[in-house]
């Protein structure tokens, strides 16, 4: 076993561990059921958009140039550094990406990703607001803030970091075009 497996193991257990600390301050288990269902349809919503079924809506494909800047107010850069390490896809089971090269088809590579990143956690998002919704109605309101904190944490903050990836890689695009390289 390498160290690196360690380190993922480790940090896959202090998760773990970490909802459980939850739940036993929460007194029940409705943070667990909220990662579920916050976290729970994310891989299918990924499994569409591979497949061509599922792809971001016309008029959010272009980023306005506000965005960037409103998602850094909101505290975007934060979740960058910390999901921006080789061992955050590691962790989830994935290559850690490559070094980005400023190439036209790894830029063009990596604003697919980043959409379909984006188209993911987005309809994630979206289909959690019923959920929330309906638990206000039965007047579960544990679960409603539990569901609104991890959507908001896990499904809202990419979609924004997405987003602002997207743009600087525009931004670096149009730079191309202005300037071509040797």
């Amino acid at each position: 076993m390498t160290p690196l497996s360690v380190k993922l193991w480790g940090l896959r257990i202090l998760a773990i561990a970490s909802l459980v600390l939850l739940c036993f301050v929460a007194g029940s288990g409705t943070p667990a059921l909220a990662l579920s269902l916050v976290w729970g349809p994310t891989g299918l919503f990924l499994v569409a958009f591979m497949r061509g079924a599922l792809r971001l809506p016309r008029f959010l494909e272009p980023v306005k140039p506000f965005e960037p800047v409103l998602y850094r107010w909101l505290g975007v850069g934060l979740v960058k550094r910390i999901v921006a390490t080789p061992m955050w896809p590691m962790l989830n089971g994935f290559d850690p990406p490559e070094r980005l090269k400023a190439s036209q088809e790894s830029l063009e590579h990596a604003e697919l990703s980043m959409m379909g990143a984006e188209v993911c956690h987005g309809a994630a998002f979206i289909l959690m607001l019923p959920v929330a919704l309906y638990f206000l109605a039965v007047g579960r309101m544990a679960e409603v803030c539990w569901i609104l904190v991890f959507t908001l944490l896990l499904h809202g903050y990419p979609v924004m970091l997405q987003r602002a990836n997207r743009w600087r890689i525009r931004q670096v695009n149009a730079h191309r075009r202005v300037r071509p390289s040797e």
